[in-house]
């Protein structure tokens, strides 16, 4: 194997992130009787997270109600419904092909590894439901910071004692994931679900189903 490890992000990578967030404000919406623009709140939310995550390390949770307090400046929010993203996070569903992906690449003896900008009890339960064991589950909590930061891969090159040669990072996100991989040398599959247009990358695909093929 030209690889012995795969890293994922979980979050829009793994689990259908976009999908979770729309469900959640449209839920949020209904109740309080307000409009919100669903199809753009995901891109617009991304842009104010970083932002945040940028000020100082705060826990996930934190992270999280902040951004959306930003995103909904105009709307006055009650203490739980700031929190609609937090408890909703952890019961947001995996992509259809996640599990069958990672079944298949753990069967055939690659190391699977979760590299996240999240908490420890929330990651936990989004494992639960993606129903696979992973080698190792790398967070924002652990770390005490955010991606594009380095220090998730640092951490795992680490703790595996591994070349950079022998991983490759699977990821959505080209900011949070694909640019800080590829300073560090290390190969990369974006997962282009929305057709972005960019450039530098390794391997490009618009699910994970296609990595069973090129490893």
């Amino acid at each position: 194997m030209a690889y012995e490890m795969i890293s994922f992000d979980c979050y829009g990578t793994l689990i259908d992130w976009e999908l979770g967030m729309k469900n959640a404000l449209r839920e949020l919406a209904e109740k309080k009787n307000i409009s919100i623009d669903i199809e753009k709140a995901p891109e617009n939310y991304i842009e104010i997270e970083l932002e945040v995550e940028k000020e100082r390390y705060r826990k996930y949770s934190e992270i999280l109600t902040i951004s959306l307090k930003r995103l909904l400046k105009d709307v006055e929010l009650s203490p739980e419904e700031e929190k609609i993203f937090v408890n909703t996070l952890p019961k947001w569903s995996p992509f259809p092909e996640t599990r069958e992906v990672l079944r298949e690449l753990k069967d055939r003896g690659y190391k699977l590894a979760i590299l996240s900008n999240i908490d420890e009890d929330m990651i936990k339960k989004s494992i639960d439901l993606i129903g696979i064991e992973f080698d190792c589950v790398i967070t924002a909590e652990q770390t005490r910071s955010y991606k594009p930061s380095h220090k998730h891969w640092e951490r795992l090159l680490e703790i595996f004692n591994l070349s950079k040669n022998k991983i490759l990072h699977v990821a959505a996100s080209y900011v949070h994931d694909i640019i800080p991989a590829y300073e560090l040398g290390i190969k990369t599959a974006w997962i282009n679900r929305n057709k972005e247009k960019r450039e530098r990358i390794d391997y490009e695909f618009d699910n994970l189903k296609p990595l069973t093929e090129i490893l």
